[in-house]
């Protein structure tokens, strides 16, 4: 693996800072307290947490090396998870440990309630895609991730994952295509490099 340059990483990290003090509200000129919205909708922290995003995601783009695209990814995701409300946060949390420790249907009864209560918010969707996957529901998995990236297309996750769903579902074509952009939004996905060659292989011939 190759080592980053202590300049560049010095600004990979710059960088990454300042898109999280946007999202976080630290940087540009204190504004008034106003209403609260949806945690994801029209509101200054939403567009303070898109602005963060799409900078995060122009730097990944440009990440030179794994290291520095790891500090960004890293970033991102933890922007995917800020939901903007205290309740579903606390929610998201709990449903992750329960995956983890395989309670997968304790987890799918908390992720119904995320969605049922902040549709908007992508990464609810996301995680409830993930326990669909887990528990073979590959049509209730591919529904989810599709409302994943209607709410945030660059999700190169729910990209990816919808390349296992439809390689699950038998259309090597579809997943081969899903894979291919989940790459160029991160171009440091090794396992699904490693996807892409095989499907290749696979779907040789037949006209892609």
């Amino acid at each position: 693996m190759t080592t980053t340059h202590p300049l560049k990483f010095l600004l990979v990290c710059v960088g990454i800072a300042l898109c999280m003090c946007v999202a976080l509200g630290i940087c540009g000129p204190a504004r008034a307290a106003e209403p609260a919205a949806s945690s994801q909708g029209k509101s200054p922290e939403a567009d303070k947490r898109r602005q963060a995003l799409n900078g995060l995601y122009l730097q990944l783009s440009h990440a030179e090396d794994e290291q520095s695209a790891a500090l960004v990814v890293a970033a991102i995701e933890s922007l995917w998870l800020k939901s903007g409300s205290h309740t579903i946060d606390v929610l998201m949390s709990r449903a992750i440990v329960l995956v983890q420790d395989k309670e997968y249907d304790i987890a799918l009864r908390i992720l119904d309630t995320v969605v049922e209560i902040e549709p908007s918010f992508s990464e609810g969707w996301n995680q409830r895609a993930t326990v669909h996957f887990l528990q073979r529901n590959m049509q209730d998995s591919f529904n989810d991730l599709r409302r994943v990236l209607v709410l945030e297309p660059k999700h190169f996750k729910a990209v990816n994952g919808l390349g296992l769903v439809l390689e699950e579902l038998g259309d090597k074509k579809a997943a081969l295509k899903a894979y291919r952009q989940a790459l160029q939004l991160n171009p440091f996905l090794g396992g699904t490099k490693r996807s892409i060659k095989e499907l290749e292989r696979d779907v040789e011939g037949q006209g892609i």
